[in-house]
């Protein structure tokens, strides 16, 4: 049985393919995956809090042709890095007690997505 860290390495590695990406896959949860053509992404926005502390947390929201996903976590100016570069595969949540985990890697809590047209807002947002 490999640790914990082993497991996010390997997960790491899994995240970040050599050549550009055409789809991004996000898992909000263990059985949720969505993905989305990264051609379709219209604009992002990273709202990063410069105290990198989760009670204010860094929120990344990517605009895609078909739906708004919202990721909330801490240290997330390398996510967006991923996005500008085609590098993104492939993004999945973590408890809270892992954040300080890998303190230079970045760290999503929560991922919320909305299929643009539906009405009422992203739940859990403040």
């Amino acid at each position: 049985m490999s640790s914990l860290k082993e497991q996010l390495l390997k997960r790491k590695s899994e995240c970040h393919e050599s050549g550009e990406c055409s789809f991004v896959e996000f898992q909000p949860s263990a059985n949720t995956r969505q993905g989305f053509a990264l051609a379709q992404l219209l604009h992002y926005t990273l709202d990063a809090n410069p105290a990198a502390e989760l009670d204010t947390p860094d929120r990344l929201t990517l605009a895609f042709s078909t739906a708004d996903v919202v990721i909330v976590g801490a240290r997330l100016v390398r996510l967006s890095d991923l996005v500008r570069e085609h590098k993104l595969a492939v993004v999945r949540t973590l408890p809270d007690r892992y954040s300080e985990l890998e303190p230079h890697q970045s760290f999503v809590a929560e991922i919320l997505i909305r299929p643009v047209g539906k009405p009422g807002g992203f739940e859990g947002l403040g």
